[in-house]
């Protein structure tokens, strides 16, 4: 320990020794003295475990980039507009060349415009299609899913799609079953309301009256929790997550359509890169070379 404590007066001195021997050179930031992890790239991918509850029997898709290989395991049966969309552009070549250009840390790196930079992005179709949100896939850490237009506006999927590599467990027991029952109880209404329209045609007051009940039903889960009929519903999703970590809160509101199986480390790194500040776009390119389908 002596000769541990002896060390900082040395390595000060090494440095201020350093820096006068460089007299005037520019001073550097840390940003601009720290490493770059995309200098290492490619990796070597590693296998990892599926989290999803949901057994899929379908494709895969290896993800090559200049970053390494990324493997995903696709679900057509649960989302097979999504699916079916990605294979396509993928078999067409559309991802050849086309950048992972957002990077948020230890959270998701999101691609999928066209390779070609004078394209306009599209879905096989040309147009946007519908979301697949409640399709027994959820945000566990490695998801894979469509992005949309970025925001959460509803079916309005195209071609780009994230990685998530976010493992955030949630502190309350309680998170994981409200978010899943509030999307139940809001579809539930939803259809009630569906069903009233039909019969007949509904005033600003009878909806604005529909808005506030439902509202109040949502409320009210803080407050009295989930109804015991749903609690086991939601206990083996509730326990996946408290295992994995994901993102809860992006449920229901993009359709997961795969999960990386292999090369999660891969997409871990893309989010550690170097990027720029105002729109976190990694400072050197981490580029789509190709994607392989496996049926």
């Amino acid at each position: 320990m002596r000769n541990k404590s002896k060390m900082i007066p040395l390595v000060c001195l090494a440095a201020l020794t350093a820096v006068l021997s460089t007299g005037c050179a520019k001073k550097q930031t840390y940003a601009e003295m720290s490493s770059d992890i995309a200098d290492s790239f490619p990796i070597q991918a590693e296998p990892v475990e599926n989290p999803q509850l949901t057994n899929s029997g379908g494709p895969s898709a290896i993800v090559h980039t200049t970053a390494g290989d990324i493997t995903i395991l696709l679900y057509p049966k649960q989302a097979p507009k999504a699916v079916e969309n990605f294979i396509g552009l993928a078999k067409e070549g559309y991802y050849d060349g086309s950048l992972f250009y957002y990077a948020k840390r230890g959270e998701l790196t999101q691609g999928g415009k066209p390779g070609d930079q004078e394209a306009d992005e599209r879905s096989l179709w040309g147009e946007a299609f519908e979301d697949e949100t409640d399709n027994g896939l959820y945000h566990f850490k490695g998801a894979v899913a469509m992005a949309g237009d970025g925001g959460y506006t509803s079916n309005s999927n195209l071609s780009q799609f994230y990685l998530l590599v976010k493992e955030e467990i949630p502190e309350d027991d309680r998170i994981i079953p409200a978010n899943c029952y509030m999307n139940d109880l809001m579809k539930l209404r939803l259809k009630d309301l569906e069903a009233l329209g039909r019969e007949k045609e509904l005033s600003e007051e009878e909806i604005k009256t529909f808005e506030d009940d439902l509202n109040a039903e949502i409320k009210a889960i803080a407050t009295d929790g989930v109804p015991e009929e749903y609690e086991d519903k939601y206990v083996s999703v509730a326990a996946r997550y408290g295992q994995v970590g994901g993102a809860w809160g992006l449920d229901y509101k993009h359709t997961v359509f795969g999960q990386i199986v292999e090369g999660l480390n891969v997409a871990e790194a893309i989010t550690q890169v170097k990027v720029s500040a105002e729109d976190r776009k990694p400072k050197k390119d981490v580029v789509i070379e190709s994607v392989e389908i496996i049926e």
